[in-house]
């Protein structure tokens, strides 16, 4: 069996960056939770840089898997990829080639979806439209546990 073939019991925590979303109005967390169906939690933090870091590093032995909604625009306020691209041991940028390249349009290329390694743990940054989850759960369905072994083997 080739490791990529290997299913782990990976733990997701959805990280809705937001600061007006609250969880009863948070459609895109909840389409990706509902995407995930198993092994998640979710939490919505503002869009500052000491809240998305705290949300990591609080969280960081409880799971595998950290996906960012939102706050990856152009705006002074979208921190979220500037912040863990700070602290992360690695940058994966095939995962926003592919991205972009699967949704169409030019509003993809103006927004920072992106694939981060730290510490064992796999962080994707995403825009935080609704279309945008349905396209990145895609893609990371296809390469989480090939990730998830690369960046944990000895």
């Amino acid at each position: 069996m080739h490791h990529s073939d290997t299913e782990y019991n990976l733990k997701y925590l959805v990280i809705t960056v937001s600061s007006s979303r609250r969880m009863e109005n948070d459609i895109s967390g909840k389409i990706m939770g509902d995407l995930i169906k198993d092994n998640y939690s979710r939490s919505i933090v503002k869009d500052d840089e000491v809240q998305i870091l705290n949300e990591l590093f609080y969280n960081y032995s409880k799971y595998d898997v950290f996906i960012y909604i939102g706050g990856t625009g152009v705006s002074r306020l979208d921190q979220t990829s500037l912040s863990i691209r700070k602290i992360c041991d690695k940058e994966i940028n095939g995962f926003g080639e592919l991205f972009r390249s699967r949704s169409g349009g030019i509003f993809p290329y103006i927004s920072d979806a992106s694939l981060f390694i730290y510490r064992g743990k796999i962080i994707f940054t995403l825009p935080g439209s609704e279309q945008a989850q349905k396209i990145a759960f895609g893609i990371i369905r296809e390469m989480v546990n090939h990730l998830f072994h690369e960046a944990n083997k000895e």
